[in-house]
């Protein structure tokens, strides 16, 4: 749907100056939004997951395991198709204030992608390096956005998502690296011209939220505090907005409409579109892709 078009029906949550700042800057952020229970049960939901990992000794498809996991301490970085594993996740990704917002920037009709959780454990857990979300799943239009939502304080030290305003606007950066591999993160050769030194870090305390664009570039710092920093990360594309490719995760509620109808159409946008690799035989997540890049930009070159 056009941005025109998004902007004739009336807001649920953000008026219309939100609507302009989302259009200026690619994100929005909510200091605060979720209400103490509907937080506790979320907070509940995401412990039951880490708890029933300590009995695991190796990452699955489901699971990524952090580095110096152990069933006495256990380190997840992400639990995928989380809106499967417990009703609370699914309850919230389809009938929530998320999901209104959502409405207001990609338009009446809305369909949810996938929902996972991401764990940066205390002590330096899981950087993640500059990229876009829509070279991950590509679409015939770039009306996909992505929820960060914070179940405990997200502060500078504990590696908060930090975006870059106005990215949104700009081109759509290649994931490969030189050799044609796919690593999961955009070439700091490429971003020479990306004004990332304007970053801005959203923190607030547990229970904001923020949405940023499907073209934002963004990326987050290791978390170097004595505290976990758990998040949830759901995504919603506009219902015209039809992918490419396989999906990286595939619920049982992938693609399910959760505001409005189908539309019957795709809405194709004039712009060329990066594939990705063919993730139909399975995904792990985008640390897994960065860390054999950092594997590879740490290696000495043999002489």
């Amino acid at each position: 749907m056009r941005w025109e078009e998004v902007c004739a029906s009336s807001p649920l949550v953000i008026d219309d100056s939100g609507r302009e700042r989302w259009e200026e800057r690619g994100y929005l952020a909510f200091p605060a939004l979720l209400a103490e229970d509907q937080l506790g049960s979320l907070q509940a939901a995401l412990g039951a997951i880490i708890e029933a990992s300590r009995s695991l000794s190796e990452s699955t498809h489901l699971v990524d395991l952090d580095a110096g996991h152990r069933a006495d301490a256990p380190r997840l970085r992400r639990a995928a198709l989380i809106d499967d594993i417990d009703e609370v996740f699914w309850d919230f990704c389809r009938d929530s204030v998320l999901v209104d917002i959502a409405s207001d920037v990609l338009g009446p009709n809305v369909r949810f992608r996938d929902a996972f959780a991401n764990l940066k454990w205390s002590g330096g857990g899981a950087a993640v390096d500059w990229h876009q979300d829509i070279a991950f799943y590509p679409h015939t239009n770039t009306g996909t956005i992505q929820f960060v939502v914070a179940l405990d304080d997200l502060t500078t030290e504990r590696g908060p998502l930090t975006v870059v305003p106005g990215s949104h606007k700009g081109p759509m950066y290649s994931h490969y690296d030189a050799d044609g591999v796919w690593v999961g993160a955009i070439a700091s050769e490429l971003l020479d011209d990306a004004a990332i030194e304007s970053a801005v870090q959203i923190t607030g305390p547990a229970g904001s939220v923020s949405v940023h664009h499907a073209l934002t570039l963004h990326c987050s710092a290791p978390n170097h505090s004595d505290r976990n920093r758990p998040a949830l990360v759901i995504t919603y594309s506009a219902a015209d907005a039809i992918p490419y490719t396989a999906p990286p995760y595939r619920s049982s509620h992938y693609g399910q409409i959760v505001r409005g109808e189908e539309p019957g159409i795709a809405h194709h946008e004039d712009m060329t579109m990066i594939l990705p690799p063919d993730w139909s035989d399975g995904y792990t997540s985008i640390f897994r892709h960065q860390d054999a890049l950092s594997a590879a930009e740490s290696t000495p070159e043999i002489h």
